[in-house]
């Protein structure tokens, strides 16, 4: 059976596309939630429109991430912990702390899983972060982790 993709789907494609599915999978679960609908040739004109749509979409989206990436990149975070002598924190700043920051300071809303950490910091110091804001687009924010004052 083939239907069109009324919205993105994991694992099967995105929306607007024509895509070629069992039919019990397209008559039980891609179409009762809205999902998919069946491919006729007035169906198709809809997908063709959908997809242009779309296409317009993400350009102006990447856009937006590019002007932002340049505003993002400018400043830095300040994140204050609190650390030991040595300058190594008792615990230690996530992309969680890093979203609320961005979000605080920059006036940026920033979503925790917009930052994948490879780990967390655990030190004093300015530091490199990589934020996806399209996907193709990533910014580098500076995060200046300052103890905490008492």
């Amino acid at each position: 059976m083939k239907v069109i993709l009324k919205q993105d789907v994991p694992n099967l494609g995105d929306a607007g596309e024509i895509v070629e599915v069992a039919d019990g999978y397209g008559n039980n679960y891609l179409m009762p939630r809205g999902l998919a609908m069946r491919a006729t040739k007035g169906a198709v004109a809809d997908a063709q429109a959908i997809s242009a749509a779309r296409a317009k979409r993400q350009a102006r989206n990447q856009e937006e991430a590019e002007a932002l990436r340049d505003t993002l990149q400018e400043r830095a975070v300040r994140i204050p912990a609190k650390a030991g002598t040595d300058g190594t924190l008792y615990g230690s700043v996530t992309n969680v702390q890093i979203a609320e920051a961005v979000t605080a300071q920059l006036r940026y809303p920033l979503d925790r899983r917009r930052i994948p950490l490879e780990r967390p910091i655990k030190e004093l110091g300015e530091h490199e972060v990589e934020v996806r804001l399209h996907p193709e687009v990533l910014a580098t924010i500076r995060v200046e982790v300052v103890r905490e004052e008492v």
